[in-house]
């Protein structure tokens, strides 16, 4: 649980989730070249800050931008600063350059304004991002025609997007929303995607995030990427907020399980509708067990193997109906 740590600090699986570097990647980087050493926790576990992340955020753009990791690794903070700096050419909309200016840095206590854009986002994404009181989430549009329509109020300092995978259409999307709403940073959370293209696709401001990142991680880091304080980052008391690394991200949101389920039949393959409707039935229980009242630790733990096994049964079912829909052509 994120309890055992302090607010800003990070288990390397998490780090691994939000920087998009590989856990042997992060050891080797430690071993090899002292890159970033975290600090040990009693248990001997790696313990990585805010300011780790800061580093190893550069050190992987930079290696990405095509550096070698062994002539950068003993770089400090600012002196990676201004290498990527030097190594970004300024694009026709003149963004600033530096993640970390004071334009896009947020006062002490204030919260980190959110949109979320698309209508796919997981459930624990839309329910859990306003459990938190360090985050303020203004909305959800479905579409460019939403968002022209909702007239924000007031700031954006982020936007997250969810997309399956990562290409040329993922890059202009962030840079138009960067443009059109104004917001500081745009977290990309994605299924899929070539190394190549998640390098282009990343910047000093925009994250590219798998899509299996933890809702608690995801808030640290959209209040990370807007220059606050992650501490601030706390779960209300009211906040059902799931932490458990085994529950995979739901890869089909209600309104596609239901399309297929109604598109099925219009082709000879009743598969889409069958796979459908048992998906929809896993995700039901998923949701009651993770909200079923528990009389003692028996008992919590008893729901959470039955939530964590029913996300897992869903998972690989989803993955069979992800085989289906391309086989049968389907778009949804």
């Amino acid at each position: 649980m994120y309890n055992d740590l302090a607010k800003d600090e990070y288990k390397i699986g998490a780090v691994s989730k939000i920087t998009g570097i590989g856990t042997e990647t992060l050891r080797a980087w430690e071993r090899r070249y002292e890159a970033v050493v975290p600090k040990r926790s009693d248990s001997g576990d790696r313990v990585y800050t805010s300011d780790d992340l800061s580093k190893l955020f550069l050190l992987k753009n930079l290696v990405d931008a095509g550096n070698s990791i062994g002539t950068i690794a003993r770089l400090n903070t600012a002196e990676l600063k201004s290498k990527w700096e030097n190594s970004v050419q300024i694009s026709e909309q003149n963004v600033s350059l530096d993640p970390f200016a004071e334009k896009t840095s947020l006062s002490k206590h204030q919260k980190c304004r959110v949109l979320l854009f698309g209508d796919d986002f997981p459930m624990r994404v839309m329910d859990g991002m306003d459990d938190f009181d360090g985050i303020d989430l203004v909305g959800q549009v479905n579409s460019y025609e939403e968002l022209r329509a909702s007239k924000q109020d007031g700031i954006i300092h982020v936007v997250i997007i969810e997309k399956p995978t990562v290409n040329e259409e993922t890059r202009r999307l962030a840079a138009s929303l960067l443009k059109d709403t104004g917001a500081w940073h745009v977290v990309v959370l994605y299924g899929f995607g070539s190394q190549s293209e998640i390098s282009q696709l990343q910047g000093p401001q925009v994250s590219a995030i798998r899509s299996s990142i933890d809702v608690y991680e995801l808030a640290r880091l959209c209040m990370d990427r807007a220059g606050g304080d992650s501490k601030n980052i706390v779960a209300s008391n009211a906040a059902t907020v799931y932490l458990e690394e085994s529950i995979p991200t739901r890869r089909y949101s209600a309104r596609q399980l239901e399309s297929l389920t109604r598109m099925s039949t219009s082709i000879q393959c009743e598969c889409p509708k069958h796979l459908s409707d048992l998906i929809k039935s896993l995700v039901a229980f998923e949701i009651y067990s993770a909200e079923c009242e528990s009389k003692n630790a028996e008992d919590a733990a008893l729901h959470s193997f039955l939530h964590a096994t029913t996300s897992q049964s869903r998972a690989i079912l989803e993955d069979a109906l992800a085989h289906v829909v391309t086989y049968e052509k389907i778009e949804i």
